[in-house]
């Protein structure tokens, strides 16, 4: 179980650092280079459908982070793991780790050419940032059981 929790802290970590790193790209692109916000429908429906997406991807990741993670976590309270278990336990939590910074940045990219600025990306990019703080590894070895 160390090793597990140690693979899904580099894990964590390696998609902390992507997404600081993109950020700070992405204020780069910003301050070089002039992005004008699209106009589809004459642009009235841009700040509704920004928002829009925040909420809906606020809830995406509290569902994938309870399906691919919290739900193994409350699984290892009350069961003893197996090779099968921790086999699936990496599977899912390394797939959640690469969701967070790959759905996160697709939806900073459209809501900043829907609105022509960066303050956007950087909200999208603090809410992957805030999920995977939130997302502990470190909690799957303190609630493991074990049997005498």
């Amino acid at each position: 179980m160390e090793e597990i929790t140690g693979y899904l802290k580099k894990r964590r970590a390696i998609s902390m650092i992507v997404v600081t790193t993109l950020a700070f790209i992405a204020v780069g692109v910003s301050w070089k280079f002039h992005i004008s916000r699209a106009l589809y429908f004459n642009g009235a429906y841009n700040t509704i459908f920004i928002y829009a997406l925040i909420v809906y991807k606020i809830i995406e990741l509290v569902l994938l982070s309870y399906f691919l993670f919290y739900r193994h976590q409350r699984y290892l309270k009350n069961n003893e793991y197996t090779y099968e278990f921790l086999v699936t336990l990496k599977k899912h939590t390394k797939l959640l780790f690469f969701l967070i910074p790959q759905g996160n940045t697709i939806f900073g990219i459209i809501a900043y050419k829907l609105s022509g600025e960066v303050l956007y990306f950087l909200i999208f990019s603090c809410i992957a940032l805030v999920t995977l703080t939130i997302i502990n590894p470190n909690s799957l070895k303190v609630t493991q059981i074990k049997y005498t």
